[in-house]
């Protein structure tokens, strides 16, 4: 079993909540004080960084080429695995 602080915890359940309320936490949903938390979810394999663009069909190269790219935080199958045996923290 993984060992994870509190912090980690709270952000694990709301990357999940996130996940499945709207397909992601983004990342300009953290706090400042969460990026190192969230650095380690990913190092671990509890939660996956993946690139949100645009919902139009030419949006995402339209975006990238701007530079306003975004990350979308989502849980993988290890990190709900993870959460079985946690609590969940109250509502943020």
């Amino acid at each position: 079993m993984i060992a994870l602080s509190s912090a980690e915890v709270a952000l694990l359940w709301e990357v999940r909540r996130s996940d499945e309320d709207h397909g992601g936490l983004r990342d300009a949903e953290l706090h400042e004080e969460e990026y190192e938390s969230m650095q380690q979810l990913c190092d671990l394999g509890l939660v996956e960084a993946l690139g949100a663009y645009g919902e139009a069909p030419d949006g995402e190269e339209d975006e990238r080429e701007m530079g306003n790219a975004a990350v979308a935080y989502r849980i993988t199958a290890a990190g709900v695995n993870a959460l079985r045996d946690e609590v969940p923290p109250p509502e943020r």
